[in-house]
Parts: structure tokens; C-alpha cells; sequence
């Protein structure tokens, strides 16, 4: 660690920095306040359709715009200064997310969306710039690092926020409400301070723009295309980008269900919050190991290994129960070793993937590259709910209703043994 060099360090850290954002609007604060605030007026069933309609046009944003903003930044130079710009758009909202008025849930839906799109816009961008910071030697060492930091910053935020409500009486909603609205000046603030040194350390070369923005944007269009045709035309990458789809599908899924899952099956809330501080604390030296393993041992042989775990772990998280069991003569509930397992491989297989990925694509079409990466990686989770809804409706019995969500979860394996296999199809192309 003390011979990567400043620019390695900076790029890591701004994983760190984005952290805010995902942790407070992504994935703490926003989806409650959303319902108990700015959507107060409305009924449960509207507010959830309004929810999900808002995360959706997020998502589907960015899955448009992660293809053709690769190929705009490829063709002018132009990384750096849309990373930062979308940077810059995602802290804006974050901060201006807490000045929203009560009931006033569409303004709310349309910031975020806003700082959504622009937060995982200027990932793409992030990621690309990993091929630059890197070497062959140290590349999935430093993709570790900076999920390493990002779950460090998660954990952080997570202590922070339950020690700041923990200030005020949990019977008081209005103070509740005031403290969680601050929550989004410190995710813009966070993101905004951590991000300064990859403002400063990092150096592109700058592309001549011939013509005008109208000509660059139709190349760029063309240009897209001709990457799509090159994603297609070379086996091996195309293969991969079909394991990933499946297996980050799988990923997102977990993360997205493990919630509602756990409170199914009788987790309380306080367990549940408890297993996401164990995927945390879990993940942060896991995402470190596994990149050094993978440098020392291959990053195909550590990707094949973390979709194998995974796979194994959908199938344990299907028998899971809320009776705690014994480790080392200590009782402690199933929730916290299934959480704990899964910070095992979370962050390990979407660092060594980034990292995998940036190694077999051509150097000096990284961005546009990782436009179609982003794309997959963003619309990825829509095969996982479908099969697992799927499953759960078709073995549904009312007599024993848990063993069909049970064998929901389950099925989730699924998508990891396909990206396994897609993933081994890859490697025998590429060797």
C-alpha cells in the first residue's frame, strides 16, 4: 500500500466520497422520508407506485445515457470534466433534496432522479479511469480498495446517523424528520470534500474538439454503435458482459429482497438494520483481500470463486430461520451470519469485476467501453424479482406461505450458476 502512488490513492477515495450519496439517498434516509414526508398525503399503494415509478425512470435514464456518454467522452477527452460535472450536478441535488417542502413529492421524485442519473453517470467515467491509476500487478488490488473505502464510508455514515437520531426522542417524528433532512447536507458535503484530491491528482490528456458539439454528438452516436459491434464481434468480452449481467443481476436482487426477505421470515427491523452493519464491517477488509488474491492468483480464479459463494449463498439464505444459532458457545441470530457472508463477496465480485473488465477491453476505448459495462450493471436487476416472483407464485401454498418466498430466494442461485457457466465460456475464448 505505500508504493501506490497518490493518483491510485485519490482515485480510491473517491469511491469513498460517493459513498454519501448512495448510503443517505440511495439507500437510508431517502426511500423512508419519501413515504412518511414528501408523500405523506398519499395512500400506501400510490405511495409505493410513485416511489417505484421514480426509480425506475432513474434507472432506465441511465441505462440511455451510459452507452452514448462512454462514446462522448471517448471522442472529445472529455472524462475528467463530465465525471466532475455529474459530480457536481449529484451533490447539488443531495443538498437540495433536504430543502424540499412536506408533501411536495414530485418535486422530491424528480431531484432525485436528477442526482440519481448524475451519480451513476459520473461512474462511468469513475471506473474508466481505473486502466490509468493501475497496472496489470496492483489493478484488482486498487478496485478492492476503493469498494474497501466505499464500505467504510457505508459503516461510518451508518454509525453516525443512528448516533445523530439517537439524540432526540424516537417518539418526536418532527425532529426525526429534521435530523434525517440534515442527512442529505451531509451526503452532498461528503461527497463534495472526499472528491478534491482526484480533482487535483488526476491528469488527462486533452483531445482537440474539431467541429461543432452537434458533430461531436453524432460521431459520438456513430461511435457507440461501432463499440456495440466490437462488444459483439470479440467473443471473450461478450461473454463476460453475459455472465455479469446474469450474476450482478443476481447481486442486485439480494441486496434489493434482503429486507423484505428478512422481515418474512420473522427478522425484526433492529436484526435486519444489524445485518447491514455486519455486511459492512465484513466487507471492508474482504474487498482488500480479495483484490490481493487476485493479483497474486488471477482475477478469473477469484470472480468464478465469489459467483460460486454467492450461488451457495442464496441457496443457505433459503433455509435461514429466526432462531439464533451457536458460534463458539455464542448465540447470535442466522440474519448476522447470512449478512456476514454476503460481505464476504459483495463488494469483492463488483471490484474484481470492475478491475477484470478494465483488463480485457482495449485501453484507449476504456470509456466507451464502460458505458455498456454501466448499462448492464444499472439494469441489472430485473431478471432476479421476476424469477424469484415467479417462483413464489408458482409453489405458493397457503398453508405453509413462507416456504414459497423461501424457495424465492433460493432460486436466485440460479443467475450465478448461468453467469458461471457464461463466465467460463468467456475465459476458454479468451485463453
Amino acid at each position: 500500500m505505500k508504493t501506490l502512488p497518490k493518483s491510485a490513492w485519490a482515485w480510491a477515495l473517491y469511491d469513498f466520497a460517493n459513498t454519501g450519496y448512495a448510503m443517505v439517498v440511495l439507500a437510508l434516509i431517502f426511500p423512508r422520508l419519501y413515504k412518511t414526508f414528501w408523500a405523506a398525503d398519499l395512500s400506501v399503494s400510490e405511495q409505493t407506485t410513485y416511489f417505484n415509478i421514480t426509480v425506475a425512470v432513474a434507472s432506465i435514464l441511465v441505462a440511455v445515457l451510459a452507452p452514448f456518454l462512454g462514446s462522448l467522452a471517448e471522442m472529445g477527452g472529455l472524462r475528467k470534466r463530465l465525471l466532475f460535472a455529474f459530480a457536481g450536478l449529484g451533490i447539488l441535488s443531495a443538498l437540495g433534496i433536504g430543502l424540499i417542502g412536506e408533501d411536495l413529492f414530485w418535486l422530491a421524485s424528480s431531484v432525485y432522479i436528477l442526482g440519481t442519473v448524475s451519480f451513476y453517470c459520473s461512474n462511468i467515467f469513475f471506473d474508466s479511469m481505473l486502466s490509468t491509476v493501475s497496472s496489470k500487478d496492483n489493478r484488482n488490488f486498487i478496485s478492492g480498495l476503493g469498494f474497501g473505502l466505499a464500505y467504510t464510508a457505508g459503516l461510518s455514515l451508518i454509525l453516525i446517523s443512528v448516533l445523530w437520531l439517537g439524540t432526540v426522542d424516537p417518539e418526536d417524528e418532527g425532529a426525526i424528520i429534521t435530523i434525517s433532512r440534515w442527512h442529505f447536507v451531509l451526503a452532498g458535503c461528503w461527497w463534495a470534500a472526499f472528491s478534491i484530491p482526484l480533482l487535483f491528482t488526476f491528469r488527462e490528456q486533452r483531445k482537440e474538439i474539431t467541429g461543432s458539439w452537434i458533430d461531436l454528438v453524432r460521431s459520438s452516436f456513430i461511435a457507440m454503435w461501432r463499440t456495440f459491434l466490437e462488444i459483439v464481434k470479440v467473443k471473450h468480452i461478450f461473454w463476460f458482459l453475459l455472465a455479469y449481467l446474469f450474476y450482478i443481476d443476481g447481486v442486485n436482487s439480494i441486496i434489493l429482497t434482503a429486507t423484505s426477505y428478512g422481515t418474512t421470515i420473522g427478522f425484526t427491523q433492529k436484526e435486519i438494520n444489524i445485518g447491514f452493519i455486519c455486511v459492512q464491517v465484513v466487507g471492508i477488509p474482504c474487498a482488500i483481500v480479495f483484490g490481493l488474491l487476485a493479483d497474486k492468483l488471477g482475477a478469473r480464479k477469484m470472480i468464478l470463486t465469489a459467483i460460486v459463494l454467492y450461488a451457495g449463498i442464496a441457496v443457505y439464505g433459503a433455509f435461514v430461520t429466526n432462531e439464533p444459532i451457536r458460534v463458539w458457545g455464542v448465540a447470535i441470530p442466522e440474519m448476522y451470519v447470512l449478512a456476514s457472508l454476503i460481505g464476504v463477496v459483495q463488494g469483492s465480485i463488483q471490484a474484481l469485476s470492475r478491475a477484470y473488465f478494465t483488463s480485457i477491453i482495449p485501453e484507449d476505448k476504456a470509456v466507451a467501453y464502460f458505458g455498456f459495462y454501466s448499462m448492464i450493471g444499472k439494469s441489472a436487476a430485473i431478471l432476479g424479482p421476476l424469477l424469484a416472483g415467479m417462483v413464489t407464485w408458482a409453489f405458493n401454498n397457503p398453508e405453509y406461505p413462507v416456504w414459497s418466498t423461501r424457495l424465492g430466494f433460493g432460486s436466485l442461485s440460479i443467475l450465478f450458476v448461468l453467469g458461471g457457466i457464461c463466465f467460463l465460456k468467456s475465459r476458454k475464448l479468451e485463453a
